[in-house]
C-alpha cells in the first residue's frame, strides 16, 4: 500500500474529500488512480494521508475485491477509483469511457463523481444526511461497491434488505430454467407447481387452472417470510451461497447479504427467455406477467414507505 500526504486543512467529510480528491486528479497529481484503486483517507497535523492500493481483481465482479477489508481506526473515510465502459442505458450502446470515484466517511455520507470522456464531465455530490433530495432522477449511488465501502468502515449499508416477494420469483426462476433445460419443456402447470408460494395448493387440475392473479398474489404474499437475520447467520456457518466464504458473509451484514445472495440467482428475464427457446410459450407468457404484475406492487409499496 502506497501512501501520499497532501496539504489539507478544510472538512473532512465525504463530499469536501471528494472535492479535494477530484481537483488532484484533475491536476495530474494522482496518475496512480487511472487504474482501479481503493482509497483509505487520514487527517492528520493539516495534512490529508492518502493510503492507496490496487483494487484486487475478483471474477465475481470488481466490488468482490474488497471483501473482507477493514478500514484503519485512524481513518476517516474510505473510497473506490473504478474505470470502465459507459453504456446509454436506452439502447445499451458504448459512448465512451468512464471513471468514477466514490467515497464513504464514517458518519455514513456519501459523495461520488463521474466522469464520461467523449462526453461532458457529470458530477453527483450527494449528502445522505441532508434534507434536500438529490439533485438526478435516479437517486443516489447504490450498488455492491457502495456497500462495501460501508463494510469497510464497519458501518451498515445504506437501504432494506431486498423485499421477499423479489426473492421468491428468483428461486422460481432458478427452478424454471433447471427444470426447462433437464426436460427440455416447462407447461404452465409445471411452473405453478414449481412456485415457492404453493399457489396450487395441492392438486394438479387446480395446477393447470391457476391464473396469472393467483400466482402473483402467492408471491406477495411470501413478504416477511424470509428471516435475512437468520440466513445470514446461517451463511456465516458455512451454509450459505458456493461462491462466499464463511469469512465473507461474516464481514458483510444481512442486508448486504440478502443483495449478495439475491443477485446471485436468476432473474425472471432470464427465465422467460430460457422457457421462450424452448418452445415454451405460454408459460414464458405468464412469467413475464407474473413478474410484472409483482415488481409494479413491490415499487409501489416501496414507494408508500
Amino acid at each position: 500500500m502506497a501512501t501520499r500526504a497532501l496539504p489539507h486543512s478544510g472538512p473532512t467529510d465525504a463530499p469536501a474529500l471528494l472535492r479535494r480528491l477530484t481537483s488532484l486528479i484533475d491536476d495530474g497529481e494522482l496518475d496512480e488512480l487511472s487504474e482501479p484503486h481503493v482509497i483509505g483517507m487520514q487527517a492528520a497535523h493539516e495534512q490529508l494521508r492518502l493510503h492507496l492500493a490496487p483494487l484486487p481483481p475478483d471474477d465475481r465482479c470488481a466490488a468482490a475485491g474488497m471483501f473482507g477489508m477493514r478500514a484503519k481506526p485512524t481513518w476517516c473515510a474510505v473510497g473506490l477509483a473504478l474505470h470502465g465502459r459507459a453504456r446509454d442505458l436506452d439502447n445499451d450502446r458504448v459512448v465512451g469511457s468512464a471513471a468514477a470515484l466514490v467515497i464513504v466517511d464514517r458518519e455514513g455520507i456519501l459523495a461520488s463523481t463521474l466522469h464520461l470522456h467523449h462526453a461532458d464531465a457529470v458530477a453527483h455530490p450527494y449528502d445522505a444526511l441532508a434534507d434536500a433530495a438529490p439533485t438526478w432522477d435516479s437517486g443516489p449511488p447504490v450498488g455492491l461497491t457502495i456497500d462495501a465501502l460501508h463494510r469497510m468502515l464497519r458501518l451498515p449499508v445504506p437501504g432494506e434488505a431486498p423485499p421477499t416477494p423479489l426473492f421468491a420469483l428468483a428461486l422460481w426462476s432458478q427452478d424454471l430454467i433447471c427444470h426447462t433445460l433437464d426436460l427440455g419443456a416447462t407447461s404452465w402447470a409445471d411452473a405453478v407447481r414449481l412456485h415457492p408460494g404453493c399457489p396450487a395448493h395441492g392438486t394438479v387440475e387446480a395446477s393447470v387452472e391457476a391464473s396469472v392473479e393467483t400466482v402473483v398474489e402467492a408471491t406477495l404474499r411470501t413478504d416477511g417470510l424470509i428471516d435475512w437475520r437468520r440466513l445470514h447467520r446461517r451463511g456465516c456457518a458455512g451454509g450459505g451461497p458456493s461462491d462466499l466464504s464463511r469469512a465473507e458473509a461474516r464481514w458483510m451484514d444481512p442486508t448486504m447479504y440478502a443483495r449478495w445472495v439475491l443477485g446471485a440467482l436468476p432473474d425472471p428475464a432470464l427465465a422467460t427467455h430460457v422457457l421462450s427457446v424452448n418452445g415454451s410459450h405460454r408459460a414464458a407468457a405468464a412469467v413475464a406477467e407474473v413478474s410484472a404484475a409483482v415488481s409494479a406492487a413491490v415499487t409501489a409499496e416501496v414507494g408508500r414507505v
